[in-house]
């Protein structure tokens, strides 16, 4: 149908620039879900690349991943997309790493099983706790993930 708009869903967008490294995004993340301060059990990782630069990685759901997505390297078939969301199937899962490895944001995260981003179910407790609006959760903005990408790559 010309003229017509077809609407992203809604994911977690970085604004590197304003991210002060404070990290309240992780240990909101980390209480939502695990009940505890562990900025290991947070679903996105605030990443310091010198003194004057913080920035947050978050999951895009493989909005911006092209062909290094996680769901199409797991070797079992345990992680899937549904509705634009990206979850790993906890029975299904091997715990073998690949998803951690090739996630090129590097917020796949292992313990027992692979984990990721659940966007809260579609309330992120990590945007209501940024002060700075280092994360937004809004439409996918691919230059932003790209900026992302080239800040991880530098650190390198």
């Amino acid at each position: 149908m010309k003229g017509r708009v077809v609407r992203m869903p809604k994911m977690l967008v970085p604004y590197p620039e304003n991210c002060t490294g404070c990290r309240f995004c992780e240990m909101a993340c980390s209480i939502y879900h695990e009940g505890k301060i562990n900025h290991a059990d947070a679903r996105l990782q605030v990443h310091r690349r010198n003194v004057k630069l913080d920035f947050a990685s978050v999951c895009t759901h493989c909005v911006s991943c092209g062909e290094d997505c996680c769901v199409l390297h797991c070797p079992v078939e345990a992680i899937k997309k549904k509705d634009g969301i990206v979850y790993v199937d906890q029975e299904e899962c091997t715990a073998c790493g690949t998803c951690v490895e090739v996630c090129p944001f590097g917020v796949m995260r292992m313990e027992e099983k692979a984990f990721n981003c659940d966007l809260c179910g579609g309330d992120p407790t990590c945007v209501k706790f940024c002060p700075m609006k280092a994360i937004v959760y809004e439409e996918p903005k691919p230059e932003q993930y790209e900026k992302v990408k080239k800040l991880l790559k530098e650190e390198e």
